[in-house]
């Protein structure tokens, strides 16, 4: 059994989730799903509560029994507790082996080899990870919910033009100080080069703004008059990734969720354009960027 413990938004456990699937597929092993962390509520200052958002997708998941019970029986604290300590305690006991992540970014290739039962408790935000499942990863990663009237009229100005996602996250990265502190902003300066970068690449590039700031986008980043703004569109956003991935190009943000935007967009021969300082706070080279992807 392969069991991974998903913490974060969509962007996130989608990494933790491809980096088991991939470890589960090579032992030919069940790969389960741990939520506790995501179904717990305990009060925490300045925090964005999640939820299991791998249910857009047309993947079928089993989860552990601890995460049904947490789920049917929320109780703060508590669950979590006995989830940690109960992993812990069974990898020094001989069972499932507990595998925590070292560095964020780093690829660990004790992980990427494992045996037998484990545990993942980390974020894998390296796509060496899952580098040799793509086909897979795409299969499980396919849509579920059908678009909407609006989305699906965006859908078509997409494929009928050399279009570009152009991707701004504000949101908690501007409002919450932890947020904004670890990630920060990624400024308009950076969008203005990518903008330039495309502009020498792609031959007449529409740009279609994927954003939870839409006025902002329009008063500071100078984009042409048919330039398409879209804002949350369908469950957990859902419509607003499917769209992304539809794009030729992507220009996109320093989030994890704007990363698989570009990361499934099935043509090698889009450019992608990503901001190098992927955090505010650190200046070393992320790991997390395919190699043809361009950094600014």
């Amino acid at each position: 059994m392969v069991k991974v413990v998903l913490r974060g938004g969509l962007g996130n456990q989608m990494f933790q989730y491809a980096a088991g699937l991939r470890i589960a597929l090579k032992q030919g092993a069940p790969l389960v799903l741990d939520t506790v962390l995501l179904h717990d509520r305990w009060p925490r200052k300045e925090f964005t509560y999640r939820s299991f958002d791998l249910d857009i997708f047309t993947l079928k998941p089993e989860f552990t029994r601890l995460s049904r019970v947490a789920d049917a029986l929320p109780i703060p604290g508590f669950w979590l507790g006995l989830d940690m300590a109960s992993m812990k305690v069974s990898g020094i006991l001989g069972g499932p082996k507990f595998l925590v992540e070292k560095k964020e970014h780093a690829f660990d290739p004790e992980v990427y080899s494992a045996t037998g039962s484990v545990t993942l408790f980390g974020r894998w935000q390296n796509p060496r990870y899952f580098a040799d499942i793509e086909k897979e990863l795409r299969v499980a990663f396919q849509f579920k919910i059908p678009l909407g009237e609006e989305a699906a009229s965006v859908k078509e100005r997409i494929m009928a033009s050399e279009s570009v996602a152009l991707c701004v996250r504000r949101g908690d990265y501007v409002q919450h100080k932890s947020a904004k502190a670890l990630m920060g902003e990624t400024n308009v300066d950076y969008y203005a080069k990518a903008i330039a970068h495309i502009n020498e690449q792609v031959d007449s590039p529409r740009f279609f703004v994927f954003t939870d700031d839409i006025e902002f986008c329009k008063q500071e980043i100078g984009l042409p008059a048919d330039t398409v703004y879209i804002g949350k569109m369908g469950p957990k956003w859902s419509w607003h990734l499917e769209l992304m991935s539809l794009c030729k190009h992507s220009i996109i943000a320093n989030s994890t969720f704007y990363w698989w935007g570009a990361w499934l967009n099935p043509q090698p021969e889009g450019v992608v354009i990503a901001p190098a300082r992927w955090y505010a706070d650190r200046e070393e080279q992320p790991g997390i960027f395919p190699a043809h992807w361009v950094q600014m």
